[in-house]
């Protein structure tokens, strides 16, 4: 039970993460391109992290020296890191090759992190890149993770990880494009006058389009949870059980009382029987 109820709360967070991600941006600090490449590629967690990078790439990083290692490039970055309140200087060495556009460097937090580091991202800003190369962005950290088809050891494709070619998980995919288009133009008229006339554009063309499919309400639901409803419903709820001390009335004192007179019966000296009454208050004695 525990670890359903942990695997249920994983997922749970996992859904207001996707949420989120889906429906809202993050803010911008320096409006550069590759800041905003990255906010397109990365989820909101992943990209904080690369935002804070690429403001050290700017802010705390500077070049000592650049000479040619063959047809490679070999940078001297010196990065100021405040270590408990002083300021250090490092050293870090980025080699670039000019032919694939990739960096290595000598921290290797791409290699640990999956996400680029300031030093790589300081070399790519001074070459004049305003979007992050394919090499640097791991799949597992973008937006569209979970998207994308997952194989088993065999190289078949999981039926629950196929999100990308499944068509209900494509009805989500165009709200989600639907709701982004319209965060994107807030606003600004002429975005949603673009909006509205691209929307007609569409109604026109599905109008003419005959589909024999017909829809369903269950649909929807199947689509939104990722799975399809069983015909036959095979585990059922438990039954409830009654725990120690429950569907118990509270006695009062004088029925508490009266139990336990009932409980202790005593022989009557006048009528010789046993009941709660004794010799001074039997209803055989006389009363004269």
């Amino acid at each position: 039970m525990r670890f359903d109820s942990a695997l249920e709360a994983q997922r749970h967070k996992e859904l207001l993460a996707d949420n989120d991600t889906l429906h809202s941006n993050p803010e911008l600090k320096m409006h550069m391109d590759l800041e905003k490449h990255g906010r397109e590629v990365y989820t909101h967690e992943n990209f904080y992290i690369f935002q804070k990078e690429l403001w050290s790439a700017c802010v705390d990083c500077g070049i000592e020296g650049t000479k040619k290692k063959g047809e490679n490039l070999l940078f001297s970055i010196l990065d100021n890191v405040v270590v408990n309140g002083t300021k250090v200087s490092k050293h870090r060495e980025v080699v670039y090759h000019v032919s694939n556009n990739i960096a290595h460097c000598s921290c290797k937090m791409f290699d640990s992190e999956g996400i680029p580091c300031r030093h790589i991202l300081f070399v790519l800003k001074g070459r004049g890149f305003s979007e992050i190369p394919s090499h640097y962005i791991v799949n597992r950290w973008t937006k569209l993770a979970t998207s994308r088809p997952v194989f088993d050891c065999d190289g078949n494709v999981l039926e629950a990880c196929s999100k990308f070619e499944s068509e209900r998980t494509l009805v989500s995919k165009a709200w989600a494009q639907l709701f982004k288009c319209m965060h994107m133009a807030g606003t600004n008229k002429e975005k949603l006058l673009l909006i509205y006339n691209e929307g007609c554009s569409i109604e026109q063309k599905m109008s003419k389009i005959k589909s024999d499919v017909v829809s369903r309400p269950l649909d929807e639901v199947e689509a939104l949870i990722g799975v399809n409803v069983p015909e036959k419903i095979e585990v059922l709820p438990p039954k409830p059980s009654h725990t120690k001390g429950s569907g118990k009335r509270i006695k009062g004192g004088k029925e508490k009382a009266m139990e336990h007179a009932q409980r202790s019966l005593r022989q009557c000296q006048t009528c010789k029987k046993y009941a709660t009454h004794d010799s001074r208050n039997c209803p055989t004695k006389s009363s004269s």
